[in-house]
This record gives structure tokens, sequence and C-alpha cells, in this order.
């Protein structure tokens, strides 16, 4: 992270990469859930159950990560690059 400090470039592209990761968590969250349901559809034993039963847990928590994540790049680092970005006249 130090290196991002200074370095325009590389802090505009950890930022979209933070973005990105956001989205693609979000994405593949959608999909779990789908293959959840269609799993729940036809399989009721008791191990599927714990399992589904952790997994919300676990999903109540991905939505505010996601916050969080978005709240950092666009109150700490966008305003961080844009310094950067007035200090090296890009």
């Amino acid at each position: 992270m130090a290196g991002v400090i200074n370095d325009y470039e590389t802090l505009h592209k950890f930022r979209n990469e933070l973005l990105n990761t956001v989205d693609n968590l979000r994405e593949q969250l959608k999909k779990t859930e789908k293959a959840m349901e269609d799993v729940a559809a036809v399989w009721k034993d008791m191990q599927f159950l714990k399992y589904e039963k952790e997994f919300n847990k676990d999903k109540e928590m991905i939505e505010p990560l996601c916050k969080d994540i978005e709240e950092f790049e666009s109150d700490v680092l966008y305003p961080l690059e844009k310094i950067l970005e007035k200090y090296t006249n890009l």
C-alpha cells in the first residue's frame, strides 16, 4: 500500500480493482444463491440444511462488506487520487 500512496496510476488501478472485486463478489453471490435454491428444491437432508444455514449467515455479511469497501474507495481513495492527480498535473 505504501507505493500506492505516491503513485497516481497505481492508486487508480487499485481503486478499480476494489470496485471490480465488489462487483464480482456480488455476481458470485447471486450465482451461489441460485444454485442453493436449485439444490434446496430437491435436497432436504440435515447436512444440506446445516450448510444452507451457515451460507445464509455468511451471506448476510457480504453486502455490508461490499458497502464498506465502496465507502473506503469513494471517501478515502478517490479524494487521495484527485490530490495526486492535481499534484502531478495529470
